[in-house]
């Protein structure tokens, strides 16, 4: 259904107009490229490379819906968290991003639900296995130690795997191939006591090429409960985070390259009882330990590739009894989350012509977690039934293949497939195809239908609540969009527009019996939307803009029950985001964004009713300002300013979002 509330400017994304729009879309990408055609002077697709298909390529060689943030991006947004970052991106949403430091950073990519975006680190997939949605907390990675992060939109289960059902987020963590030793470092001091400081060391011996990095911040932040009654004084919810990664690369021969690598990330924040509720002696530990390695083979016509990874992950919630608050049901809590998963993968690309290139290969999956809660109230001592980690694991096997065609007259076209195993469920399939036209070297139609998944987590089958009988979440992806460069390789403008249809989403069922409740397959849901996005630089100033509008229904399947709703909980239907930057100089450069989210839906749980509440968030604007000022080559200064204008907004109804906030410091690289 249409209407002017939900659709102010684009009256056309109603379903029956989208596919008479789409028509409309393709013509002005006809025009555009005429438009080009005169000034354009260079292949500019061809100079960007990308490593969506598990392997370097150039843009135009690839249909795949990509947004790359380059290290010169993430530099001039020094100061910011990962999720600040990533929620300026188009259909991107990452809710949590703008509340107090350390709360929970749920990354959605074209509103798809928390959980179906899979997080990979140098194209590798992390997990935390014991979460509900078995999700990597971002919180344990800082910007400062990511060189570049590549965004792929679509269903990518058949090159990734489960998760990817909105698509992938590659952070590609700092890998520097230099000769000479170089350092780096900074120091930064800003709003609520916040220090932040890094130090990096990076360079080769030998054949032997070395990065080390250290990430540390602290800051007092603010309420993470928001304060309902004006008398109310709440308290401030510190956070501090250490993050430590070495990598190591050897070239044993001219065609054999091994790798080694070790993270470890750690952060404690403070928690609050609940919306509007405070508490001074709720805390929440996070401790993140990753082991890896792998090799590249270098091979007549492609180049085989071997990855590692082992990751443990261990939370904790505790909640003391010196404060209590007046709705809380226990003096004393303690809940403790350990989780294990490894990841092994090997592939292969052939290349068997200049327009031919085959990708195949395999994965094994091992998943563990363990559970205990303990708890002190008037009623006395309670221990829930523990999850043991002998009993609640999986393990995952799937092969896979990918065929690239890209001929010489601009026509491409992506076919794959994965098979996969799953130690529960059973056996599924995915596949992918992608057919793309490339125009005079600077004008891309694409479109693309594919099938993704999610396997049941850890504790949706293992926990009290759990359904060993549970089947995985599925969905089909339908993308239509063109792209257009210009005459710099920086100015583009594109325009996709997707559909998404779920099958079997796993939802929680309240019963009348113990426990009460039950994870089941139950809901369908159907969502579509319309993402545009561009650049334009010139030679001192330089405007990004992007919107993402979306659209959805849920429906469950119990006959007796039959009901549809809005799918996008605290997701907006309108996101826009614009961003101008100028350099004065070759010293000074600086830049202002403002980002707009329309109304949201939410829901809020009444502990004096002991029910859902259905309540509408604000739609809000924020603006945003960072500068950076070289005082030489190896020196600089940098300002970052979040909420300019200090504008009140809400991102979860009950709690507190970013203030005014301004973060002022040093780099130094040498």
């Amino acid at each position: 259904m249409c209407s002017n509330e939900r659709s102010p400017i684009f009256y056309f994304f109603c379903k029956k107009q989208m596919f008479q729009t789409f028509k409309k879309i393709l013509f002005v990408g006809f025009c555009l490229q005429a438009n080009f055609s005169f000034s354009q002077s260079e292949n500019q697709l061809q100079d960007v490379v990308v490593t969506a298909n598990k392997y370097p390529q150039k843009l135009d060689q690839t249909g795949k819906v990509l947004t790359v943030i380059g290290d010169s991006i993430i530099k001039a947004n020094v100061g910011l968290s990962l999720g600040q970052l990533l929620s300026q991106q188009v259909g991107v949403m990452v809710i949590g991003s703008g509340q107090t430091a350390g709360s929970t950073q749920n990354v959605s990519l074209r509103g798809v639900n928390f959980g179906h975006t899979l997080i990979l680190i140098d194209g590798v997939p992390v997990n935390e296995a014991s979460g509900i949605g078995s999700t990597f907390d971002i919180n344990l990675l800082s910007l400062q130690q990511i060189e570049r992060i590549e965004i792929m939109k679509n269903g990518q289960s058949t090159l990734y795997g489960s998760d990817a059902i909105g698509g992938v987020v590659n952070i590609i963590t700092n890998r520097k191939n230099k000769e000479k030793q170089s350092i780096s470092a900074s120091l930064a001091a800003g709003s609520q006591k916040t220090l932040q400081a890094n130090f990096g060391i990076f360079g080769t011996l030998n054949k032997t090429n070395y990065n080390f990095s250290q990430a540390l911040a602290n800051t007092g932040g603010f309420s993470t409960a928001a304060i309902k009654n004006v008398v109310d004084k709440f308290e401030n919810d510190g956070f501090q985070t250490s993050n430590s990664q070495l990598s190591i690369t050897h070239e044993l021969t001219k065609n054999l390259i091994i790798n080694g690598l070790y993270r470890f990330n750690v952060y404690k924040t403070d928690l609050d009882e609940g919306a509007f509720v405070d508490d001074k002696d709720y805390t929440y530990f996070s401790k993140n330990n990753q082991v890896g390695g792998g090799l590249q083979l270098q091979l007549p016509k492609g180049k085989l590739v071997f990855n590692y990874l082992y990751n443990q992950t261990y939370r904790n919630f505790r909640n003391d009894s010196s404060d209590v608050a007046a709705s809380a049901f226990s003096s004393f809590s303690n809940t403790d989350y350990t989780s294990k998963a490894s990841f092994a993968e090997i592939f292969t690309n052939l290349k068997f012509h200049k327009t031919i290139e085959w990708l195949i290969g395999a994965d094994y999956r091992a998943q563990n977690m363990a559970y205990d809660y303990f708890s002190v109230s008037a009623f006395g001592p309670y221990t829930d039934t523990p999850i043991l980690a002998d009993m609640a694991n999986i393990d995952n096997q799937s092969v896979y293949s990918s065929l690239n065609l890209n001929l010489e007259n601009g026509l491409g076209l992506e076919l794959g497939g994965r098979f996969n195993n799953h130690s529960v469920y059973g056996n599924n399939f995915t596949y992918s195809v992608n057919p793309f036209y490339v125009v005079n070297d600077y004008i891309k139609f694409f479109a693309t239908v594919s099938s993704s998944f999610k396997n049941p987590a850890l504790y949706q089958l293992y926990s009290p609540y759990g359904n060993i009988e549970l089947k995985p979440e599925n969905a089909r992806t339908i993308d239509l969009g063109w792209q257009v460069f210009g005459k710099s390789k920086s100015n583009y403008l594109r325009m996709v527009y997707f559909n998404r249809q779920y099958t079997d989403l796993i939802s929680f069922l309240s019963t009348n019996q113990p426990p009460y409740g039950q994870y089941i397959n139950l809901e369908e849901q159907n969502n579509d939307g319309l993402e545009v996005d561009g650049n334009l630089s010139f030679k001192k100033i330089s405007l990004s803009a992007n919107y993402t509008f979306l659209d959805g229904k849920i429906s469950d399947d119990l006959k007796s029950n039959a009901k549809e709703i809005n799918t996008f909980l605290r997701r907006p239907n309108h996101n826009l985001n614009l961003t101008l930057a100028y350099s004065f100089n070759s010293k000074l450069k600086g830049s202002i964004s403002a980002q707009h989210l329309s109304k949201r839906n939410d829901l809020y749980y009444n502990s004096d009713t002991f029910a859902n509440l259905a309540v509408i968030l604000d739609d809000f604007t924020q603006i945003h300002t960072n500068w950076n000022y070289k005082i030489n080559n190896a020196v600089g200064v940098f300002l970052n300013i979040q909420n300019l204008t200090n504008k009140s907004f809400t991102e979860v109804y009950g709690y507190s979002s970013r203030p005014f906030m301004a973060l002022i410091g040093l780099s130094f690289t040498k």
